[in-house]
């Protein structure tokens, strides 16, 4: 298998294209989830707003519940920037059967790069 991974570290970041069909599933899951939201509107309901929104996750595995929130923990340390805006927890199958897998899936964001702004819902309480 082939890689066209730059051999080097730069300094600046490198910008490496997203495969194919990385992009083409967003699309698709963003199709369909506002044509969900549109269908939502035309039904009618009151009391609230829908939104679609494309957050980058993060996933932390381990092989117990405390190492895959030590892993969660170890990468929001090494990526002070980002903003957590949800986590979900799911414990799986494991390479056996008597065997299960922790992870926590990070709905993170980054700052716009021109304006400093996260992109995505963050919560600020005030005193």
């Amino acid at each position: 298998m082939s890689t066209n991974l730059p051999e080097t570290v730069a300094e600046a970041p490198a910008v490496l294209p997203a495969p194919p069909r990385v992009v083409d599933d967003l699309a698709r899951d963003l199709t369909h989830a506002a044509a969900a939201v549109r269908a939502a509107s035309r039904g009618g309901r009151t009391g609230g707003d829908l939104a679609v929104a494309a957050y980058t996750a993060v996933v932390c595995t381990g092989r117990s519940a405390a190492r895959a929130l030590e892993e969660a923990a170890a990468w929001c340390r090494q990526a002070p920037e980002a903003e957590v805006h949800s986590l979900a927890w799911a414990r799986v199958p494991g390479h056996r059967d008597d065997v299960f897998e922790y992870r926590v899936t990070l709905a993170i964001s980054f700052p716009d790069q021109e304006t400093g702004e996260h992109t995505g819902d963050t919560h600020h309480a005030r005193r």
